[in-house]
């Protein structure tokens, strides 16, 4: 990771050291400049929390009617091996309600499986989806998968 106090070459990280004249108006032009920055790099920022429930994770997408304003991603992780009961036989596919409300399209929906070999991978579509009502997963391997993780990240109505 590269650190600049340049604007222009990294937007989105903060200077390292500042320098605040002594004449009112540039110190607030400087201050201001300063606070769009933390802002930005906050609004920017991703959390990392994964919990079992549905939260904001920080993430906006532009509204197509309007491009200046945002609407904010959800996330719901979900552990498909409890929700089945028993770990994922092979090839299987397995379907369970996905309580969400209102959910108008994906952003990002996969799953972070380790099989009983063990084997430590990502699945994507077509193994990993939401339709309307269910989460659906399938078990890509020829391996029984002892944990998936399915991290669904969407736009709500």
């Amino acid at each position: 990771m590269s650190f600049s106090s340049d604007p222009a070459a990294l937007v989105n990280q903060l200077p390292l050291s500042i320098d605040f004249p002594k004449d009112q108006d540039k110190f607030l032009e400087i201050l201001t400049s300063l606070y769009k920055r933390i802002a930005n790099s906050v609004n920017n920022k991703e959390g990392g929390l994964y919990n079992l429930q549905e939260l904001y994770n920080s993430q906006l997408y532009f509204t197509p009617e309007n491009t200046q304003s945002f609407r904010n991603v959800y996330r719901f992780t979900y552990d498909v091996v409890k929700l089945n009961g028993a770990p994922i036989p092979p090839s299987a596919t397995v379907t369970f309600p996905h309580g969400i409300n209102g959910i108008k399209s994906a952003t990002r929906i996969y799953a972070s499986c380790t099989s009983d070999v063990p084997e430590f991978f990502t699945v994507v579509y077509p193994d990993v989806k939401l339709n309307e009502t269910d989460l659906v997963f399938t078990n890509p391997t020829t391996d029984t998968l002892n944990f998936v993780y399915l991290i669904a990240e969407y736009l709500k109505v």
